[in-house]
């Protein structure tokens, strides 16, 4: 059970709840990419300066990052906040079917628009809780451009993180669940190839193909799956071909590689590999290469202790109640998933869990919506899973951890229509605060123990031992995708 006097800091996030749920339906709307988010970022800071923050524009060197502070002393307690969408996956609210809201346009197909304004509510409880004489400080981080941009590695680059005791954040999701396990780090890279245009027909000899370098370097790649660890990944996507006519020696090609391993070392390592098969892409065809350095991010380093903070303040705050219109809802949501999109459950009850909680989650699998929190074993493997997040970079600069609220239906699949239509959904609203109150009442209790602190700090200090960050480019900024060519 909550203790009286911290569950009273928790009702400031139920009095703003009005003001909370416009906010995140405003940002749903803005639905801004990476590093684009302006109005995000104004509806946020004016919000919570208006509530008392003192709030730092243009954070860490980023043009839409920025922090929201109060409070003073230690413990200084990170609460990481998301607000960017996803290109092409505009979609009408409510909607059970797919239909574009503005053809083309963006979406919040990752659910930060719930994200950046369930973490401002744990801030709030946490300034209320400050406000009683309590010693600390919390820092409301806004952190763009997580979708394919990196925004907190840019920004760990810039010095943000390092001075916390602990960082606490999380993500909307099909269930209730501490996350324990691990990302992949990657990086993302531009290969550009340039060649020598010529006729196709009359004087191809004359003729060097860009086009055959790039083709070359995603066969040598391919062949290159063989050799690299099972975990590690490797995907392109080919953004310029050289033109649209055949009968030409295309003098220019273009893709972007993002390449991922379990490990920063791991991913650096199979970097480098594929560096080196687009030079000899290069040596082959005659052409030059040349690489532009977009982005990376790090694996996520668990941390047990704050694993166990969140999952004791899951478990005390308790999972929203739902109405019998909600069920129905999130059934006719479900019912729209594809063939196999549960496979994140699935991958829940195969993570090594003792029998009875293996049971428990089968049992509860035909859930209309997944309204109980997922056991959690503070005894496990740390698993790699097959994302990769930026939360990582965070998770090396401090004690990191973070959790999963249910917003969506079971089933639903990440990054789709479905997750944009659910958005603004009271569903979505209610699994929203609920991620508030609990890292609002894990941030009080690691401020009111800091044997607890101390505890964390110590796992975290081990688990580093020996590993080295491998931080962004000095010379490499961060670029809204639309600007990546």
């Amino acid at each position: 059970m909550i203790e009286t006097t911290l569950h009273t800091y928790l009702e400031e996030i139920d009095r703003k709840k009005e003001e909370l749920e416009k906010l995140s339906d405003d940002i749903w709307e803005f639905a801004e990419t990476a590093f684009s988010e302006h109005q995000s970022v104004k509806a946020l800071t004016d919000f919570l300066r208006g509530e008392g923050f003192a709030v730092a524009e243009r954070a860490y060197g980023v043009d839409t990052a920025f922090t929201a502070e109060f409070g003073h002393g230690r413990p200084r307690i990170g609460i990481l906040g998301e607000f960017d969408a996803l290109s092409g996956l505009s979609q009408k609210a409510g909607m059970t079917e797919k239909e574009a809201l503005t053809p083309g346009a963006n979406g919040h197909g990752c659910g930060h628009n719930l994200l950046g304004v369930g973490s401002a509510a744990a801030a709030l409880a946490v300034k209320k809780y400050l406000e009683d004489g309590h010693e600390g400080t919390v820092i409301y981080y806004g952190c763009p451009g997580e979708e394919g941009g990196s925004g907190k590695a840019f920004m760990a680059r810039g010095g943000a993180f390092k001075d916390l005791d602990c960082a606490l954040t999380w993500h909307p999701s099909t269930v209730n669940a501490v996350c324990k396990d691990s990302s992949l780090a990657n990086f993302q890279v531009l290969y550009s190839f340039k060649g020598i245009s010529a006729h196709a027909a009359g004087c191809p000899e004359m003729g060097r193909s860009a086009l055959d370098g790039l083709e070359l370097m995603n066969v040598g790649t391919n062949f290159l799956r063989e050799h690299m660890l099972d975990k590690a990944r490797v995907h392109y996507a080919i953004i310029d071909t050289g033109g649209y006519s055949p009968n030409v020696v295309q003098s220019e090609a273009k893709a972007i590689y993002l390449i991922r391993a379990p490990k920063v070392g791991e991913a650096l390592e199979l970097y480098k590999r594929v560096d080196k098969i687009a030079q000899g892409a290069a040596l082959m065809t005659e052409t030059e290469v040349e690489k532009t350095f977009i982005k990376s991010c790090a694996n996520l380093v668990s941390n047990r202790v704050l694993e166990q903070v969140l999952y004791q303040a899951m478990e005390d705050v308790g999972v929203p109640s739902y109405t019998e219109g909600e069920y129905e809802k999130a059934a006719e949501y479900t019912a729209t998933a594809p063939a196999g999109s549960d496979r994140s459950y699935d991958d829940l009850i195969g993570d090594h869990l003792i029998p009875e909680n293996v049971s428990f989650l089968k049992k509860n699998k035909g859930n209309r919506l997944y309204d109980f929190v997922v056991p959690y074993e503070k005894i496990h493997l740390v698993i790699g899973k097959g994302g990769s997040t930026d939360v990582g970079d965070v998770s090396w600069m401090t004690p990191t951890a973070q959790f999963n609220t249910a917003t969506w239906a079971p089933a639903t699949p990440g990054h789709s229509w479905q997750v944009v239509s659910q958005g603004k959904s009271e569903t979505a609203h209610k699994g929203m605060l609920y991620a508030g109150k609990i890292i609002a009442l894990s941030a009080i209790r690691l401020m009111e123990d800091p044997a607890l602190v101390e505890a964390a700090r110590k796992e975290y200090d081990e688990e580093m031992e020996g590993q080295t960050y491998v931080p962004i480019p000095d010379d490499v900024m961060p670029r809204p995708i639309s600007d990546i060519h």
